[in-house]
């Protein structure tokens, strides 16, 4: 608790300025990856942080990895009626079951004792059986506890990458409280089916990164943006900040080229071989870096699970990590 509180003081010394929403403020948005963008999607989102900002409902979050879930959360605490109160971020994987199950519901737990404010959870769908039940109890409790239809101050606010749409779930529990929480929800669409976007925040990361590390201005090439723009993002935001971070790390201050760009993304649509050849080994290699690491984020860290979807032995993939520690080359 100390410690999310002292995060919480940081955020809120450093939180832009705010002007008017609802009559009262309005939070600028463009310094912020998860809504840089032109595509009807970035619009989607803002009308929905506008409504939901009016009331502290539990909100969901669906969306892959790596689209800044826990930011987005963040901006909808920003843009409520109680911003200076604590924002917390619980990582569902960083705990075991009771002692997650003591912060949240424990006697001094989050749930009791935060009036005020929003609680994050990162992965609902991930959570302990038990906890999953708690928490569909405690929601189905504060519907009936609030007089007149009045909601709680405290907000709850999920990420979870079942989709209420989709039939398949991995437990009743877990499809249930998505099901619950389907009218506060929103669907955070990956890079791949919105690359329009992709340009733009390109250019903002290129900027933002280039004065976070003091390297001076650095310019996207057109191949080079080509790249970015057709390759899938398995990682979307995450995996595209890391690319771009990586480059400029390794560049003085000039233009990116595509030699400036992993191999899985400057050949992931090769037509054909270039004149002056490739290196199969080391494309190979950066791609299966990329699968261990999708996998692995896929199911919550969980090596024999990871290993399932990638046709692998547990031991194998467990070899293989290591491998990439003993190198100091770490995952994507």
């Amino acid at each position: 608790m100390m410690a999310g509180e002292q995060a919480n003081r940081s955020v809120q010394t450093t939180r832009p300025s705010l002007t008017l929403i609802n009559g009262r403020r309005e939070l600028s948005y463009d310094q912020f990856e998860s809504f840089v963008g032109i595509s009807s999607h970035i619009n989607d989102l803002k009308e929905f942080i506008g409504v939901q900002a009016t009331h502290s409902q539990p909100v969901l979050l669906i969306g892959e990895r790596g689209l800044r879930q826990e930011q987005v959360a963040r901006i909808l605490h920003q843009a409520g009626e109680h911003w200076g109160s604590p924002f917390f971020a619980v990582n569902a994987h960083g705990l075991g079951p009771e002692a997650l199950d003591s912060l949240l519901f424990g006697p001094q737990g989050m749930i009791e004792t935060v009036k005020e404010g929003t609680i994050y959870i990162n992965e609902l769908t991930s959570l302990p059986a038990l906890l999953q039940q708690r928490f569909a109890v405690h929601l189905e409790e504060q519907r009936w506890r609030q007089p007149g239809g009045r909601p709680n101050s405290q907000r709850l606010v999920f990420a979870s990458a079942i989709n209420p749409g989709e039939r398949s779930a991995e437990n009743r529990i877990a499809y249930g409280l998505v099901e619950m929480l389907k009218p506060f929800s929103f669907s955070l669409k990956p890079l791949r089916e919105r690359n329009e976007d992709i340009q733009y925040l390109v250019r903002h990361l290129t900027a933002r990164i280039s004065q976070r590390l003091g390297r001076g201005p650095h310019e996207i090439s057109r191949e080079a943006l080509t790249a970015l723009v057709d390759y899938n993002w398995p990682g979307n935001i995450d995996e595209l900040e890391t690319v771009i971070a990586s480059a400029i790390e390794s560049l003085p201050p000039k233009q990116i080229d595509e030699q400036a760009l992993p191999s899985r993304i400057r050949f992931a649509r090769l037509q054909s071989i270039p004149p002056a050849g490739i290196d199969l080994p080391s494309i190979v290699d950066d791609f299966e870096r990329q699968l261990i690491s999708t996998a692995l984020a896929q199911t919550g860290g969980s090596q024999t699970r990871a290993s399932k979807l990638l046709g692998l032995r547990v031991q194998t993939l467990n070899m293989k990590l290591k491998r990439y520690t003993e190198q100091d080359r770490p995952l994507l």
